[in-house]
């Protein structure tokens, strides 16, 4: 008896510990897939952010899984530490401090071609080597592309665009949503959630430029839109 009562407590410290070992610390936004719809000779810029919810600093390392790009299309991948002049095979971000994020960045820009690119990264925090996601980042243009880079599923509308002092957004989600706008460098310029079905936001202080605002519900990406703010 005292031996199985040995084997287990063992195996009851053994799961708690690897329960302990496997624990998230942070969340990704908008979600671990962001697919475009782009235009020819137009840099499109894919990004998703690893925010911290943890009470303590995190590194995160990454490392490219695969990759699919056209012929004559140019990619690149940043972080929070700097940009790369290619799509590198992995890197190490800045330490990113709890409530702020960490991203893994792609810029692609279509040439002369039709086609889609497919690009995955895994991204882990430094101290759970075990734990990745695989980030996928999927770019297509094909020749009936228009401005909107994705096909919502939800009908909803952004205005005007471009925008002077605000961005209207109006949808039939009731419940409200998520949104997210960021700067082509991947930086967070504006982010909330509305209650209701439309959402007013204020660009007076926004520089002149376009932005790439997302449109999440329920934590799963809606539609990515580019935005351009002209003053």
């Amino acid at each position: 008896m005292k031996t199985i009562k040995h084997i287990v407590v063992t195996i009851a410290v053994f799961i708690t510990v690897t329960t302990y070992a496997y624990t998230q610390n942070y969340s990704i936004t908008p979600n671990d897939t962001i697919k475009i719809v782009g235009m020819m000779e137009d840099l499109e810029t894919l990004s998703i952010q690893q925010i911290n919810t943890s009470t303590n600093s995190i590194t995160f390392l990454w490392q490219k899984i695969s990759e699919i790009v056209p012929e004559k299309w140019e990619a690149t991948v940043c972080d929070n530490a700097y940009c790369r002049t290619t799509l590198e095979d992995s890197g190490v971000m800045n330490p990113v401090e709890p409530t702020d994020y960490g991203l893994l960045l792609l810029h692609i820009t279509p040439h002369v071609n039709y086609g889609t690119a497919i690009v995955r990264y895994a991204v882990w925090d430094s101290t759970n080597p075990l734990q990745k996601d695989t980030l996928t980042y999927i770019l297509i243009v094909k020749e009936s592309t228009g401005i909107d880079e994705t096909t919502p599923n939800t009908p909803f509308s952004i205005f005007p665009n471009p925008s002077q002092d605000k961005i209207s957004i109006s949808t039939n989600l009731n419940h409200g949503f998520q949104y997210l706008m960021v700067d082509e460098a991947g930086n967070n310029v504006q982010s909330g959630f509305a209650y209701s079905s439309s959402e007013s936001i204020d660009t007076k202080n926004i520089p002149n430029g376009m932005y790439c605002m997302s449109i999440l519900d329920e934590q799963k990406l809606v539609m990515i839109k580019k935005i351009i703010v002209q003053h």
